[in-house]
């Protein structure tokens, strides 16, 4: 069965990657170290040299294989997975309400909530509350990379929608609507945190 259209450039990546193709190795550690990490800090507890290690742990078992990615997920998907695994083996006895902990229980729902997004609309002020940062922290590292740049682009770097459509090479329709759908997520996934934490801090 063909992979879902969207997933079918990480494909195409996969096999230049499998045929070893320096460049596209290249340009899939760039894109996916940044977000993969920041996926694995906040999972284990902002512990920097696990986090550095998990990360490039999982770049090796990812690299072994390679062959055995189908496209079901995309690689951004799939390279967390990988590292979800990689946690739960470091993982230590269970405490309440700290963020790795919230994490790892929302995980499930974090993938189910991000393959079913609706239209609820994100209040801007929420990004900007000093309150929540270790939450949007957390949150940010749930989405998969173009999400996370849209958002970081507009509400860190103040990026008009002209100037995200630039750096990323998009038009900016697409981007317009890549921002919109990374509004939704961002929601969503912060609003289940929130509540798996009990509350904001």
């Amino acid at each position: 069965m063909q992979a879902p259209e969207p997933f079918l450039p990480d494909l195409r990546l996969r096999d230049a990657l499998v045929a070893g193709d320096r460049e596209a190795a290249e340009g899939f550690f760039r894109r996916h170290l940044g977000a993969l990490y920041e996926f694995v800090h906040y999972r284990v507890g902002g512990n920097r040299a696990l986090a550095e290690d998990l990360v490039q742990d999982t770049f090796l078992t990812a690299i072994d294989r390679l062959a055995a990615f189908d496209g079901r997920s995309t690689l951004h998907a799939w390279l967390c997975g990988i590292a979800r695994n990689k946690i739960r083996a470091h993982r230590r006895r269970l405490r309440p309400v700290l963020m790795e902990d919230v994490l790892a229980e929302a995980d499930p729902e974090i993938e189910a909530l991000l393959l079913a997004i609706d239209r609820e609309p994100l209040p801007d002020a929420v990004l900007e509350r000093e309150e929540t940062k270790e939450l949007v922290g957390a949150t940010l590292s749930s989405l998969p990379p173009d999400y996370r740049d849209a958002l970081v682009a507009k509400y860190v770097d103040d990026l008009s929608t002209a100037e995200i459509a630039a750096r990323s090479g998009k038009n900016e329709k697409a981007a317009e609507s890549t921002l919109t759908r990374a509004r939704l997520a961002f929601g969503k996934v912060f609003a289940l945190l929130v509540k798996k934490r009990g509350g904001l801090a």
